[in-house]
């Protein structure tokens, strides 16, 4: 009990205290959708992949030479938040710290998100680490930069965008703190060491044609503006600290800026919180997009809670208050048996069986869902594949070759979509207004597709007359290296708008279809009754390929559309 009193050992009682938490969570926490879908990342170790950096597998990949299931997914990521518990307390450079390590760990309990982080695997738990190691290094490079702290700083700037892309606002916004760094050699050479760091990464976006760039910037589904996500934006900012928010704010906008480093501190708190309700004025903002201004609100406003009693008052009042909420909430994660209600880990259990038993265990293509095949992948071990559509997105699946794996097996094909096949089962959902999603799907023997193939209208525009034939050519690439025929297999013609929304599809009727060779190129000749379109502008046309009534994929490239004789909408 000596031991105890002595501030060091309070330190690694508390520090070990939160390491076992975070292992039985681990271990006895079904997956969140995203951990099975990167946890399929890591079978397939690489530099980059479709939607984030390589990170996150490296994370699964050390834990599973440790441990199976759960646990093994999860396990470097409980590690990973002890040592950015470790390094945030060694940038706070308080004086009278030591004396209050207790509060320390109070105010790591009393911000919400924080807990979710310290067990769960994802980009964000990565990108956490290294933005703890950034602000370091960073504050260390303030007080000396000699060489060591122009490498370190260099290698966190390449950790935090190996972790997740918007890793980079932390640089940016610490950079818009200090002009000055501009003029500082040293912090050239660190951005310089660290982006060779973050080369084979752009590189692998090279090589695989910028996946993730072009996904973002042309092939992704843009929403209509609701006020709502602007709103959300804000409720946002309390859920991810928790009940606590009014006194951790407030310890925020009072805490006095005393030095460069404190500077950038409330800058990347600003500047996170402004450039994401821009974002909300174009799209849905998520609460963990700006969970990074959480290590900068803990290590501001530590101090002031030293140095204020009232509110350190209010903070261990708020603070238990949410310590016992988060403890609760843990239990209804870790057992659905005692939760209240169905919560995200617990669905997962319910569906798998029912639908592996409908099945018959066999293989299943699962169209638009990456997640569903990522899950039911990790908790039965049998092979799947997630097919991607025009009315979703790609993913992961789209790149590697889970594809190949299922040629010529008998195989079942499911999706919430393929609503004119048979019924299997109701899948429990998260969504309050919808709580169940009907799953159908049909078998099929020696499956057999090609959806990597290229279909290209070399048009620069295409201009149509609604409710006449068009005849166009574009050009087919077999990108495989086998033959490839066309008997389970549609083309069809897709409008989508300036938002990639479908408008309507039309069957397109090709006269010189043959089987083609390994590798060959081919100009199809090919037409369409043009349908009648009441959109004005920025139409845009594409060929897709439609296997087994699996929906349009995305084979073709977008053409812009002229309509000639616009349909009246009356």
């Amino acid at each position: 009990m000596t031991l105890l009193k002595k501030p060091k050992y309070q330190f690694v009682v508390f520090l070990l205290i939160f390491l076992i938490v975070n292992l039985l969570q681990s271990n006895y926490t079904d997956l969140f959708e995203d951990e099975a879908y990167y946890w399929v990342w890591s079978k397939n170790l690489a530099f980059g992949y479709f939607d984030h950096p390589p990170l996150v597998t490296l994370w699964i990949k050390i834990g599973t030479f440790f441990f199976d299931g759960e646990l093994g997914l999860r396990f470097f990521s409980t590690i990973s938040f002890s040592f950015m518990l470790i390094i945030i307390w060694q940038t706070i450079d308080y004086k009278e710290k030591w004396n209050y390590v207790w509060l320390y760990f109070l105010l790591i309990s009393s911000v919400a998100l924080l807990q979710v982080f310290g067990f769960i695997t994802t980009p964000d738990t990565p990108l956490f680490l290294f933005a703890a190691v950034f602000l370091y290094a960073y504050k260390q490079f303030l007080k000396e930069n000699n060489w060591f702290n122009t490498l370190f700083l260099g290698l966190a700037m390449a950790g935090l965008l190996y972790s997740k892309y918007h890793g980079i606002l932390l640089i940016i916004f610490t950079l818009l703190s200090n002009f000055k760094l501009l003029k500082n050699g040293k912090f050239w050479y660190a951005s310089i060491f660290g982006f060779i760091l973050f080369t084979p990464h752009l590189y692998w976006q090279y090589v695989n044609d910028f996946p993730t760039f072009i996904y973002h910037l042309k092939e992704r589904t843009s929403k209509i503006y609701r006020f709502e996500y602007t709103i959300m934006h804000f409720v946002n900012q309390i859920a991810i600290v928790g009940i606590t928010f009014p006194i951790i704010y407030k310890a925020f906008y009072k805490q006095q800026i005393t030095s460069i480093f404190d500077r950038s501190l409330k800058y990347i708190v600003y500047g996170f919180i402004i450039f994401f309700l821009f974002s909300s004025f174009k799209t849905r903002t998520q609460a963990q997009w700006t969970g990074l201004i959480l290590i900068p609100l803990v290590i501001l406003t530590f101090p002031y809670f030293i140095q204020h009693q009232n509110d350190r008052k209010w903070l261990i009042r708020l603070g238990t208050a949410q310590l016992v909420i988060i403890l609760i909430a843990r239990l209804f994660m870790a057992n659905e048996n005692i939760s209240p209600v169905k919560l995200e880990p617990h669905i997962a259990k319910i569906w798998i069986p029912e639908l592996k038993e409908k099945t018959k265990g066999k293989p299943i293509v699962f169209v638009d869902s990456y997640q569903n095949a990522s899950l039911y992948a990790f908790y039965t071990g049998i092979k799947t594949h997630s097919y991607s559509i025009l009315k979703s997105r790609k993913s992961q699946y789209d790149l590697i070759d889970f594809e190949d794996k299922m040629q010529n097996k008998n195989l079942y094909v499911v999706g919430k979509r393929l609503i004119n096949s048979p019924f299997l089962i109701k899948q429990k959902s998260r969504s309050h207004s919808r709580p169940y999603t009907d799953i159908y799907g049909f078998p099929v023997k020696n499956y057999s597709t090609f959806q990597k193939v290229k279909c290209i209208i070399e048009n620069d525009k295409l201009k149509m007359n609604s409710g006449e034939k068009l005849n166009f050519q574009f050009k087919f690439i077999n990108t495989y290296s086998k033959n490839i025929n066309f008997d389970n297999v549609k083309f069809i013609g897709v409008f989508q708008d300036p938002k990639n929304i479908i408008i309507t599809k039309v069957p397109i009727h090709i006269s010189n279809l043959k089987l083609l060779r390994a590798r060959e190129e081919i100009i199809f000749d090919a037409s369409i009754t043009v349908p009648k379109i009441y959109e004005k502008n920025n139409i845009s046309f594409r060929v897709a390929l439609e296997f087994y009534e699996m929906l349009e994929g995305y084979q073709g490239n977008k053409t812009p559309v002229e309509i000639i004789n616009k349909s009246s909408s009356q």
